[in-house]
């Protein structure tokens, strides 16, 4: 239980302000001997729970704690709180509806909504890469800065010709959609769909992300932004749900 109590002391000092710490500012933060600290961070590293940017580098929490935190927002039920307001906005928009949340890597389809048959020539699969699509780039965006730039270093796969791959234009985009309040898939994960995002939270926190999705001949740069407004609604509207149900 003690060494239990050490690892949460140490996991506790890195903040989205200060994702980066090295063993003097963590032993100073703690309390706790070098040694000790270090014994911990190496139990840590094996694990994944966190990792250190060279031999002497400072240390960040790992992506494995991403991905059980995924795990852990899951238990709010997402889909529960989604379903009504997804159903009213695809009658809103007459365009399909997906609701996702994150792994730690990837976004997975948990619930979707489509007006009729006609819509199954949009192709989703059930989980997909973050960086390419509208719910995935969504989530990016409101997780910290640092947290986000780990996901984009992995060499990215070009699905068509207008997939973003290069990081830094991917942490431009990121960086367009925080401040709009809602990301664009740009015929970046299959060609002739376009899709529009909004994330969902919780205390702040990103716990998914909801998209509408179509092609590229009903999604126009005007109509986008009307369904912007919509989708951001939503988004909303379920976060406000998920707060109270899941508080």
């Amino acid at each position: 239980m003690k060494s239990l109590r050490k690892i949460s002391q140490v996991l506790d000092c890195f903040t989205p302000a200060e994702p980066r710490l090295d063993l003097q500012t963590l032993a100073e933060r703690t309390g706790l001997p070098k040694a000790t600290i270090h014994r911990l961070l190496a139990s840590l590293k094996e694990i994944g729970l966190v990792v250190q940017d060279g031999n002497r580098g400072a240390y960040r929490l790992g992506l494995r704690l991403l991905s059980l935190g995924g795990v852990a927002l899951s238990d709010l039920d997402v889909p529960r709180y989604a379903r009504k307001p997804a159903a009213m906005l695809m009658n809103q928009s007459s365009e399909a509806v997906h609701v996702c949340v994150f792994d730690g890597q990837n976004v997975v389809s948990i619930d979707r909504h489509e007006m009729s048959e006609s819509n199954n020539e949009i192709i989703r699969l059930e989980r997909e890469p973050a960086y390419c699509t509208g719910t995935g780039k969504a989530i990016l965006a409101a997780l910290p800065e640092d947290t986000a730039r780990t996901q984009l270093t992995n060499d990215p796969e070009r699905y068509t010709s207008n997939t973003i791959t290069d990081p830094k234009l991917l942490m431009d985009e990121l960086s367009k959609t925080r401040s709009r309040g809602y990301s664009i898939d740009n015929e970046e994960r299959q060609y002739g769909i376009r899709c529009v995002g909004a994330a969902i939270r919780h205390r702040n926190k990103v716990v998914g992300a909801i998209s509408l999705t179509g092609p590229k001949e009903r999604f126009s740069d005007d109509r986008i932004t009307v369904l912007a407004d919509l989708i951001m609604a939503t988004a909303e509207r379920i976060s406000l749900s998920i707060e109270k149900g899941g508080a």
